[in-house]
């Protein structure tokens, strides 16, 4: 919560992945998303969360 109010934007590990990769037609994306052992849907809800969309 200090690091909130202190302007630390707060993330989780599936969408740092998702930034790091930049581009989901990267031919690594998929052995990305395995790796993770999550469905794209779940991942896509969680980026859109994180975002406030």
């Amino acid at each position: 919560m200090r690091m909130q109010q202190a302007g630390v934007i707060l993330s989780d590990y599936a969408t740092l992945m998702v930034e790091i990769l930049k581009d989901n037609a990267r031919p690594e994306v998929a052995a990305v998303y395995e790796a993770m052992d999550m469905a794209w849907a779940k991942l896509v809800g969680q980026v859109a969360h994180a975002y406030g969309k």
